[in-house]
């Protein structure tokens, strides 16, 4: 989704069309309506009228609940707010406050006095072990009291300073192993590897971890030890944890993913044979088909379509929410037959989806249904906003996000009000862009803004999801630098997961829709331009 960093100095909201509590009183619970109960906030309601609203929210959404805040008078929301805002933990006097209140990170600089007295006040044991394991001393013999989540907690709730400059030693494998071992949680187990992993100035935690054992950790703890053991030159111990990663993967592109590295790492191209014979499009099995010289052949680009419009507005997320539980209710044996009767012209994204769902996902829908919208962009501009918006709303135009990104393109609220305010038609209402027309025009004003300082359609992705300022700061870490492994792996060490994986999805794409607009594209070459730095950004 679109994310960016402009400063607001006015904000705008787009709440012209009133949204009143019979509307929503009268739409089913879900996404859309707590879409509608947000709007519905930001209007000038009284606190009766929010609390009736607020009680129809689905889920615990915090964007609703913040703006909920702002109206309410309600004294039990009220005041949980202020307890966990507290900073200050020994003047709170509420026991149940106190519970909400605490936190690893209020902990961490507590003085002695004050860590005993809130350890008589404190109930939690989980939260007591950790209190007292942040008074030890530094040292791999003062944790070997505490069990496993403890030592993983302190480790992973602290800053970076005090990782590196006090966590930051060589330990024992029998001191890794019960760090690692099978009873400790698996998240936080793959927390701390990543932390490590993905720091250099951490190199004896780096070398200390090379003696987990992968037995006891997961799909993503496996691959990301193999990347470690990868930069420390341990190509054989590499290549066994990227092989016990596969065994440990729950879906093909897990598979691809680590079939993928276990080929970089021993240059066997039976690793590229296996590839080219995934079911999944994505860089890791384009890579190998550019390499062989075979060619992808599981995927359409166009399906059969009348030139009549539905009777279902697409644009409308309650519409869409009942065409996807019909969907989902469909027998598998059925489902060939329900897509064609979504075959009219406004309708092509979710005959696309629903034939992709009918082959179980084992040939992939590359449609191109808003053409119109696009006026007289290039090909190249084609294929990009294709591309990105394949990965943010499957081509739907009702896409609604849980933090409420919008519409194809997936544009957050606050940066349609941003964008608005430099558009010559702008939209009146957020439900606006659920309409192609709004939504495109405004996501080819951010792609032209973001021209100015990318020149590559993968850090035009990695920037669209996470925004601007965070890409920036991720490229002056040193990432996409020189390296055997280059640029591998500063795609696999992004921080962000979500940027990650939607980089390297888009990138697929991108390739798919470049060669099906008549452009060859080389994957390869993409690739290797991430290494020329005047040739990608303006930031480095």
């Amino acid at each position: 989704m679109i994310k960016t960093f402009f400063t607001l100095f006015v904000m705008v909201s787009f709440v012209d069309a009133e949204i009143t509590f019979e509307d929503i009183n009268s739409k089913p619970s879900g996404r859309a309506k707590n879409f509608m109960i947000w709007q519905y906030m930001k209007q000038d309601i009284s606190s009766k009228e929010a609390d009736k609203a607020y009680s129809q929210v689905e889920g615990n959404i915090w964007k609703i609940k913040k703006a909920y805040l702002k109206k309410s008078t309600n004294k039990l929301y009220q005041k949980e707010s202020k307890c966990k805002s507290q900073k200050d933990l020994l003047s709170i006097v509420e026991k149940e406050c106190l519970n909400l209140a605490l936190n690893p990170y209020k902990t961490l600089n507590l003085d002695t006095l004050s860590r005993e007295e809130l350890l008589t006040r404190v109930d939690s044991r989980r939260m007591q072990e950790i209190i007292k394991i942040q008074a030890e001393p530094y040292s791999e013999e003062a944790y070997l009291s505490y069990d496993a989540n403890t030592i993983l907690t302190m480790f992973i709730s602290t800053t970076s300073q005090i990782r590196r400059e006090n966590l930051n030693k060589k330990y024992s494998k029998n001191f890794i192993n019960k760090m690692f071992s099978k009873e400790a949680s698996n998240w936080k187990k793959f927390s701390l590897i990543k932390i490590i992993v993905n720091d250099d100035k951490l190199d004896k935690l780096q070398s200390s971890i090379l003696s987990i054992n992968g037995e006891n950790v997961g799909f993503n703890s496996n691959f990301l030890l193999g990347l470690n053991q990868l930069k420390l030159s341990h190509i054989t111990s590499a290549i066994k944890y990227f092989e016990l990663a596969k065994s440990k993967a729950e879906h093909q592109s897990q598979i691809d993913k680590a079939t993928f590295w276990i080929y970089l790492s021993s240059s066997d191209e039976k690793y590229l044979q296996e590839l080219s014979l995934s079911v999944k499009i994505n860089i890791y099995t384009l890579y190998a088909h550019e390499k062989l010289g075979s060619k992808v052949d599981n995927y359409f680009s166009s399906v059969g379509v009348e030139k009549v419009k539905s009777n279902k507005n697409i644009c409308d997320p309650f519409v869409w929410n009942d065409i996807m539980q019909e969907i989902k209710e469909t027998p598998k044996e059925k489902l060939f037959e329900l897509a064609n009767k979504y075959n009219q012209k406004d309708m092509m994204a979710v005959q696309a989806y629903i034939i992709e769902k009918a082959y179980r996902f084992k040939m992939h829908g590359y449609v191109m249904p808003y053409d119109e919208y696009l006026g007289e962009v290039s090909t190249d501009r084609k294929a990009l906003v294709y591309a990105l918006m394949r990965q943010e709303s499957n081509l739907i135009p009702a896409a609604l996000s849980r933090s409420f990104a919008l519409g194809l393109m997936q544009i957050m609220p606050f940066v349609t009000d941003d964008l608005s305010k430099r558009m010559k038609n702008p939209i009146s209402c957020y439900n606006d862009m659920f309409d192609p027309s709004y939504n495109i025009k405004y996501a080819l004003k951010h792609l032209k803004w973001m021209d100015k300082s990318l020149y590559h359609p993968l850090f035009t992705a990695y920037a669209y999801n996470g925004g601007m300022g965070y890409f920036r700061k991720h490229l002056r870490t040193g990432a996409f630098g020189e390296g055997k492994y280059e640029p591998f792996l500063s795609m696999e060490l992004m921080r962000n997961k979500e940027s990650r994986e939607y980089g390297k999805k888009v990138l697929s794409n991108y390739v798919m829709y470049k060669r099906i607009l008549g452009e060859e594209v080389s994957l390869k070459s993409l690739l290797e331009m991430l290494k020329y730095p005047k040739k990608t950004d303006r930031f480095r």
